[in-house]
Parts: structure tokens; sequence; C-alpha cells
């Protein structure tokens, strides 16, 4: 078996016991039940749904805090950070680490502000008014219908046109060969040979400085020099050799056939025989099922290689122990030397111990890991004893250690290294100790009245579930309730403008001011518009869906050409300037007239010309 399913198996083992042997963990300097209690800031509270520890130091309550880069905040359910700030996603975005308004999922960030990609494009920062199938190339936007971004140039191209160099090429018909177009299209059929272009099938390319393209029938390219023989033929150091009557074996021909293979610089028959240690075999070698053992092959289905010895084994199950196989499942290798049964035995510090089984070692000793636990070296009862930093100390079951003392959950709490009268119920808040079902901590010094369901506001609790903290005053309010200028409101329903709050299905904020327009209005400058019919050009409200320059246009039907809309059903764009597709073409940035002229190779020629 090979040496990666042995540490795989050997894991698993050690990870099962791991489990089992854990119960408990340190929290500073105590010692706590993971499953009834929970760490935060090197103190032990009991667990509650509700509360989670942020960055390791702070509680906090999840439903109506976040916890930011460490900060915690009023949040909640719904919140997102913006670096250690806490916002509603619904309708904010975080945009270069700054909070800005905006809703919806066409709404995207560009730099500090937010824009609407159905209508608009970030480039370099900039957006930009744009139609459908628009993109950057620099910091100015294109068609992507019928132009390309070349090295940041707008180019002539459109759908399946690529770029080479600074112009473009259909990847059906054309190739790109380091900045030159050439002949034949599709990236499995053809390749590049420095600047041209060649076909795999047929031919190949030699020589890393000559690039000299070849026909693979009749020649070889071996080590960047061309030699006769094409079909059959293969490189043996400087010659190139017929594969059905040689074989190459250490830069020198053999002779051999399809079926010979090269050991050392003599060649076999790998049908009936095999190559072990630079030796031929009798016995066929098939690869992925033989491997060699020394001077012999073996089956890796039904065999091991041990220490150069070939034993029974195989499976997934089956490893060495010196010079002998065995079984993972039911035995162990006891110092890489010895094998015995796990039912009966243990191998603890190399040497066999009796007692297998649910028995694990603690030093050189054996015990049961279900009954005793390992302190050190010295073994204790689980029921009646407790292991605190590294000394066996009275008191086992329910009970956690506080330094170096034990003391039970259900009666005391263990707080800043000293064990305090108070157990179930009960947390740290600093040096003291309070009932967290009817008290709270606040700034981890102030122990206030009032418990589950409250949090600190300022020098005073509150209930989270009838009121709201704003501006360190506790005002009605609830779970769902956040602050605005002051003022808390019902954040299922309304939503915050600056200082003042709106209805969401009725109302949009746009500039800090409330403003008529809810659900599918964005905003125009201080305007609101309904964005399912109409567009915003240049801080101006217009009917349509997309924007040129300052007029809008349907982009359904329509298209941008410069600062003007085109009717994408009789025109086009060359560059900047519309034209009738029916009658006239686009050469580059230059219009001809398909009737008597034709564009060669980025110019303009007339047709009675010929391309060149």
């Amino acid at each position: 078996m090979s040496v990666g399913k042995l540490f795989s198996l050997t894991a698993l083992l050690c990870a099962v016991r791991h489990v089992q042997l854990v119960l408990s963990t340190t929290c500073g300097s105590q010692v706590y039940n993971q499953t009834t209690h929970s760490c935060c800031g090197n103190q032990v509270y009991t667990k509650d749904t509700a509360e989670r520890c942020c960055n390791s130091a702070l509680l906090y309550n999840h439903t109506n805090q976040s916890c930011c880069d460490g900060n915690v905040g009023q949040g909640g359910v719904g919140y997102l950070c913006c670096g250690n700030k806490p916002y509603r996603s619904y309708n904010h975005k975080c945009c270069d680490g700054e909070v800005v308004s905006g809703r919806g999922r066409t709404v995207r960030c560009c730099g500090t502000k937010v824009y609407n990609r159905t209508t608009h494009e970030c480039c370099d920062g900039t957006v930009h008014q744009v139609g459908k199938s628009y993109g950057c190339c620099g910091n100015q936007t294109y068609s992507s219908l019928t132009h390309d971004c070349c090295n940041g140039q707008v180019v002539t191209g459109g759908e399946e046109y690529y770029c080479c160099g600074n112009q473009t090429y259909h990847h059906q018909t054309r190739t790109c060969c380091n900045g030159h177009v050439g002949m034949g299209g599709g990236r499995r059929a053809w390749g590049c040979c420095g600047n041209q272009s060649y076909k795999y099938r047929t031919h190949g390319c030699c020589g890393a400085e000559t690039n000299t393209i070849y026909s693979k029938w009749e020649y070889t390219c071996c080590r960047g020099k061309l030699l006769s023989g094409g079909i059959n033929h293969e490189c043996c150091r400087n010659v190139s050799y017929n594969t059905r009557k040689g074989v190459c074996c250490r830069g020198q021909i053999k002779e051999g056939g399809p079926d010979s293979k090269c050991c050392g610089d003599k060649t076999y028959n790998q049908r009936n025989e095999s190559c072990c240690g630079g030796k031929v075999q009798p016995g066929g070698y098939v690869p992925n099922l033989h491997l060699c053992c020394g001077a012999k092959a073996y089956n890796i289905h039904t065999h091991e290689c041990c220490a150069g010895k070939i034993r029974p084994g195989g499976s997934f199950f089956h490893n060495c122990c010196g010079d002998q196989s065995y079984y993972s499942i039911t035995e162990g290798c006891c110092n890489g030397t010895r094998t015995y049964n796990r039912s009966t035995h243990t191998c603890c510090g190399g040497k066999l111990k009796a007692g297998g089984g649910s028995n694990v070692c603690c030093g050189d000793r054996v015990y049961n890991y279900i009954t005793h636990g390992c302190c050190g070296t010295r073994t204790y009862n689980k029921t009646t004893s407790s292991c605190c930093t590294s000394k066996v100390v009275p008191g086992g079951t329910n009970h956690g250690c506080c330094g170096k003392k034990a003391y039970s959950y259900s009666t005391h709490t263990c707080c800043n290294g000293k064990i305090l009268p108070g157990g179930n119920g009960y947390r740290c808040c600093g040096k003291q100790i309070y009932n967290y079902t009817t008290h709270t901590c606040c700034k981890n010094k102030n122990v206030l009245s009032g418990g589950t369901n409250h949090g600190c506001c300022g020098n005073q609790t509150y209930n989270v579930l009838t009121h709201a903290c704003c501006g360190g005053q506790v005002k009605p309010g609830g779970p769902y309730y956040r602050c605005c200028g002051g003022t808390p409101f019902d954040s299922t329903t309304q939503r915050c403008c600056g200082t003042e709050t709106y209805n969401r299905t009725t109302q949009t904020c746009c500039s800090s001011k409330v403003i008529p327009g809810g659900t599918k209005h964005f905003c125009c400058g201080a305007q609101s518009y309904n964005y399912t019919t109409h567009t915003c050009c240049q801080n101006q409200i217009k009917l349509g869906d997309s924007c040129c320059g300052a007029e809008s246009y349907n982009s359904g039907t329509q298209s941008c050409c410069g600062v003007k809309p085109i009717n994408l059903a009789t025109q086009r764009c060359c560059r900047t300037k519309p034209y009738n597709f029916t009658s006239h073409g686009c050469c580059k940035t230059e219009l001809y007239d398909m009737t008597s002229q034709r564009c060669c190779s980025g110019q303009v020629q007339a047709k009675t010309t010929s391309c060149h």
C-alpha cells in the first residue's frame, strides 16, 4: 500500500479518537464546556442563540446589531458591512468604502458613485450614458455589435471578431499570429509559426529562430532541424528513425517495433517481458497495473512492495511494517517493525501494551478513554476528577477549570481567574457576576436591571422588542426599528433620507430630499422617474430606455452613433458617423459606396482595382 494511503488512514483514526477525547477547551485562563457555554473577550458566557462574538472581543445581539471590522453598531438582519460601518443592503451600496444610496439588481458602483447598468456604463471611474451591448475602451464607450476595443483604440469589428494587434479578425476564417492576421480559422485546426499560420493536421513548425513551416508527411523536426522522413518517424537526438523498425535507447537506434521498449541500453517486448532495475525479466508489464519491487514486477491490486520484498496485499487498507504487510483495519504497526492486533493490544512509546479497542496511550501507559482521561502523564477518572493546568484536581462531571482549580457549572462561574458563586444563568461583567435573565452588562463594567431581550443605550438598558436606542436615548420602537436623525422608524415599511423618513412604496429619496415616486423609480438629479418607461439623459428625464448624448432612444430598435440615435433596421455606425448599411460600408473610419468601391486592408479602393 502507498505511503499516501497510510497517512490518510492514520489521520482518520486519530481524528475519530480526538473528537471522542475533547470535552472542554480554554478561554483565557478558564476551561469551559463548548456545548453549554461560549467564549468572548476571554470571558465564559452561557450560550444564547441570539448572541455572537465580534472579533473575539465584544459580545453582541446579531438580531439588532452588526459586527464590522471589530466595531459593533446598530444593524442586524439584512445588514452588510462597508469597512467598519453597517448598512442596509436593500437600498444602499458600499462603493470604495463609502455607503451610498442605491437599490436594485441593476445598480452598480463606479468609484464612490452608483449607476444603472441597463442605461449607463462605468469606464475608468467615469459614468457614461449608453444603451445595450456597449462596453468600455479606456475612458470612452463603444457598441460591441459593430466595434471592438484593441490596444485602447475603438476599431471596426463587432460580434465574433477578435483583436490582433491594432486590427480585428474573424476567428472562424482567420488566425492571429504575433499581431499579424493570417489564413485559416479555428484554434484547434490552425496554429502559429512566428508571424505565419499553419494547419496542425498536415504541417508543423520547426526551429524557435527560423520558424520554418514543413509538411508532416515528408519531414521530421529534430532539435530545430528538418530531416527527411515524415509519417511513422521520430527523433533520436539529431537523427530521425522509423518507429515501425526501431527504438531509440539512450540516444542510439536499436532494432525493434511498436511493442518494443528500452531497458537501459537494451530493448524488450513489453507483451511478454518486463524491465525492473535495468534488467529484462520474463513476464509482461502493464502500466497502471504493475510496478517494480527491486528487480521484479508485481501486481499492485494483489500485492505490496515492503522493503524490497513482494508481500500479499493490494487493497487501500494494506500497509507495510518493515518488510511485512498488514491489514490496517484490524492490525497496527508498532515502532515501524512489529505488527499487532488492535482489538487486544496498543502501541505506546514504541512498545506493545495489553489492551485494545477503547484503550489509548497516556505517556507509556494504557487507559480507557471512555471513563478516564490523560493529564500530562497521569490518568484520572472523569466522573470524580478534572485536569487543570496539567494537574489532576477534585471535580469531574459538569466541572470546568478556573486557573488551577475546578468548579461546578451549576453553582459557580469563573470571572478573571476567580471562582464566584452563581452557576447556570450567570455571566461575568468585568470582575463582577450577574444574572443575565434579570440584568444586562454594559461596557463590560456596569450591571443594570433588565435581562433577556435587553440592550445597552448609554448608561441605561432598554427592551429591544419594544424600544430602540437613537443618539444615546431610549425611544419607542422594536427589533426592526432604525434611527433617522435621532428618531426611530420601522425599517420594514420606511426608509431614511437625510434626517427624514419616507414610504418606500410611494416615495423616493433624491439628493437627500423626499419626493413622490416609490417602486420602480430612480433619481435624475433632484427628480425621480419610472425606469420602466423613461431614462435620465444629462440630468433630464426623457421617454426611452437609453441615452445618446442628450437624446434618448429605444435600444430594442435603435442604437447610438456619436451623439445621435440611429435606426438599426437601416443604419449602422462608422466610428461616429451613421450610414445606410444596404448601400454603404465602413472601412476602419471611412465610409464607402459598395456599388463602386470596396475595403482592402483598411483602405477604400475602387472595385476596378485588385486588393494587395
